[in-house]
């Protein structure tokens, strides 16, 4: 018994890694403006580029470790995590450390959907398995927390380059750890592999966001139709193979299952959530409220407590309210985070920035174990790696739909402000240098630095016109991910069973 929570302890510390490598970059998305000159679209882009590949591979990949071995594909994750983490340390273009943070993606997929279903196969008890996904998803939600506080510390004392030096050493230890004590698993049925169908899947995946965030940047051109067609196509293809494929990535079948269909889209709109908040909240932080990059990852420490605490008491609660009210409850508390969110103010103190902070990640842990342990209720032990690579795809592409979507909402929202304080200007705005405004008009880091070069007087009221234009698009973008969270709860009300007693054996 006890080497089974060892054995999950080291899970839980890989799984850790991949989760805090999720947001450890959102703190440093000024810094990056600053030092790269990356666009708002480049800044998506370096968050998106993990998830999405993350999310593209995480199909194929829990089919590998279903047939040559879990424990082999988390060492592989382990290595790729290393070399990606390393090329990122040296990068020196906004184009280079996206394609770090892509191999990244490529090396969390492998890792992630590994630690789930060795889960599964070590814990085959339904109450202990339980117990075990409660705590494994606690310890997601918080890696998922920790990271801009991490993050805020290195880049207190050092470049953005910093937050890349911790994946090194702790990717070897875990190495070493999995090494030790880890068990080997895998399907004994052996299952072809559906190239094929990842194929599809991964190219319609990156169109599809490709599209999101290139619109708000170039609108409706030809580019942007392309990208959308290609979308429409690769998508289609791949659920027509997946229907005809001797043995498909992903059996179209299980969406027919009432438990398996709520509890991956519940998983989607959770970390749409979280991932849509924490790509704001450090810039509005920073930018806005002027914290260091270390105070606004400390800002997000009620947000981990509260994540923390609900998904270790998330079991027990289900076990006396039933599943889907606990489901409910969780997603109805994340709906008012996001609401209040959604009317923050430049000078909203924060005690009222911690508690709605609090809140969101009270909700999220009361949520995701639920949806996690209904997922793997729906699929047999011997496709474990199949069901934790759809759980763990459908929380990076939450995570990446909210960045991309809610993203597109405040650029949208953030330049309509921007133009409107110029038309309200009126010729005041000729005392600005030439590139001042269209600076103004990239981002909110770009205004900042431009700023720099104005008189005092004026550039306090360019920043300030600046911020507000920020939280003007922020707090729409974020009420717009209120209301997802609204209908996610509607939703869970209407397709969740009342309890989820047992794990499906």
């Amino acid at each position: 018994m006890t080497r089974r929570w060892l054995v999950l302890g080291v899970l839980s510390a890989a799984l850790a890694l991949v989760s805090l490598d999720n947001t450890i970059v959102n703190v440093a998305l000024p810094r990056l403006q600053e030092d790269l000159g990356a666009t708002t679209a480049q800044l998506q882009w370096v968050v998106d580029a993990y998830s999405v590949v993350f999310a593209g591979s995480l199909l194929l990949a829990g089919a590998l470790g279903d047939r040559f071995g879990r424990r082999l594909l988390l060492i592989i994750g382990l290595v790729i995590f290393i070399i990606a983490s390393l090329g990122a340390v040296f990068a020196d273009t906004a184009l280079a450390l996206t394609l770090c943070r892509a191999l990244m993606g490529l090396g969390g997929a492998c890792i992630m959907p590994s630690t789930l279903s060795i889960l599964v196969q070590v814990f085959p008890s339904p109450h202990e398995r339980a117990q075990a996904i409660g705590i494994w998803a606690a310890v997601a939600g918080v890696g998922v927390a920790i990271g801009p506080i991490i993050g805020g510390f290195l880049l207190e004392h050092f470049s953005w380059h910093a937050i890349f030096w911790v994946n090194p050493p702790l990717s070897l230890l875990m190495l070493l750890a999995t090494v030790a004590f880890v068990p080997e698993s895998s399907d004994p049925a052996k299952p072809r592999l559906d190239v094929r169908g990842a194929l599809l899947c991964g190219a319609g995946l990156i169109a599809l966001v490709i599209t999101i965030i290139e619109i708000p940047e170039s609108g409706i051109d030809a580019f942007t139709i392309t990208t959308a067609v290609l979308t429409v196509v690769f998508l289609v293809s791949f659920v027509w193979w997946e229907r005809r494929a001797p043995r498909p990535l992903l059996p179209m079948g299980l969406f027919g299952v009432p438990l398996f269909r709520a509890a991956v889209i519940t998983v989607g709109l959770v970390y749409f959530a979280l991932m849509g908040a924490m790509f704001f909240l450090p810039q509005f932080l920073q930018l806005v409220q002027g914290m260091t990059p270390l105070q606004s990852g400390l800002a997000v420490v009620p947000g981990a407590g509260g994540l923390l605490i609900a998904s270790l008491f998330s079991p027990r609660i289900a076990d006396r309210i039933g599943t889907r009210f606990t489901v409910v409850l969780g997603l109805g508390v994340v709906t008012l985070g996001l609401a209040s969110f959604s009317t923050l103010t430049a000078a909203a103190p924060y005690a009222l920035v911690g508690v709605t902070f609090f809140c969101v990640g009270l909700g999220l842990g009361l949520t995701l174990p639920q949806a996690t342990n209904g997922v793997l209720a729906s699929v047999p032990p011997e496709r474990a790696g199949m069901g934790s690579a759809v759980n763990d795809a459908m929380s990076e592409l939450g995570g990446a739909f909210g960045v991309a979507i809610l993203g597109a909402a405040m650029s949208i929202t953030y330049r309509q402000n921007i133009e409107q304080a110029i038309t309200d200007a009126g010729d005041a705005v000729n005392v600005l240098p030439p590139g001042a405004l269209d600076a103004a008009r990239e981002s909110l880091a770009a205004a900042s630095i431009a700023a720099q070069q104005l008189p005092a007087e004026i550039a306090t009221i360019f920043r300030t016109v600046a911020g507000d234009a920020f939280v003007g698009g922020m707090n729409w973008a974020l009420f717009v991910g209120a209301g997802i969270a609204a209908l996610g709860a509607v939703f869970a009300w209407f397709s969740f069973p009342a309890r989820v007693d047992r794990v499906a054996e």
